[in-house]
């Protein structure tokens, strides 16, 4: 089939494409325990900072900390976090492979997420999903919010016709910032109590796509 020219998909990494919360808490806490640190983390602290940008987790995490000193201690532990993920990659969800693949041979797939550089790759090379998008982009990258980036991608690409897929309002206010259509992933970290495009697993996402950019 042709790939659509004028149409593309940007998704979101965390509770979209794959679960690494239980990976990602581990790793701060070793770390944590590493450095002789007094912080420690559970899984649902830890679910409360997916989806954002690297300065609002370390003033999250490191609340005691001005926002110098927390960033210096967030850059260590991102560090650590993505050699840790690098032996422990998270969790695709069930038939990703096959889904992302079937996407990627109509639509050009990016990734848009909020998180620092190198943890992207850590889904991508980790899980052997690599060969099924463009390209990504994150926070790390540009220092920017996501709207930002989808529309950098947009110009890079030339195209006007975007869906983001993501799990949060967060991710719903940025598609709509960025002028894109949105598809909620209600089996991810976050909620969207009001109606909107919602997918409960990823064999919904390809007739929801279809159905959207009207093909």
């Amino acid at each position: 089939r042709e790939v659509m020219k004028y149409k593309m998909i940007c998704i979101d990494l965390d509770g979209t494409l794959w679960d690494a919360l239980e990976e990602i808490n581990d790793s701060y806490n070793a770390f944590m325990l590493e450095n002789n640190l007094p912080y420690r983390f559970t899984k649902d602290i830890t679910s409360s900072y997916m989806g954002l940008t690297p300065l609002e987790t370390a003033r999250l995490a490191f609340k005691d900390l001005d926002d110098d000193k927390a960033m210096k201690l967030f850059h260590l532990l991102f560090k650590f976090e993505i050699a840790y993920l690098r032996k422990y990659p998270g969790k695709l969800y069930n038939n990703e492979e096959e889904v992302i693949n079937a996407l990627s041979k109509s639509y050009p797939l990016y990734i848009v997420s909020n998180a620092d550089k190198g943890y992207i790759e850590n889904y991508l090379f980790g899980c052997d999903m690599n060969q099924y998008f463009k390209g990504h982009i994150c926070a790390g990258d540009t220092d920017c919010d996501k709207a930002t980036n989808i529309k950098i991608l947009m110009e890079k690409e030339g195209i006007n016709e975007v869906i983001y897929v993501g799990d949060t309002l967060k991710d719903y206010d940025q598609s709509k910032k960025a002028g894109v259509q949105f598809i909620y992933a209600s089996y991810g970290f976050g909620s969207i109590d009001f109606k909107v495009n919602k997918i409960d697993n990823l064999n919904e996402l390809i007739p929801l796509i279809s159905k959207i950019f009207n093909n």
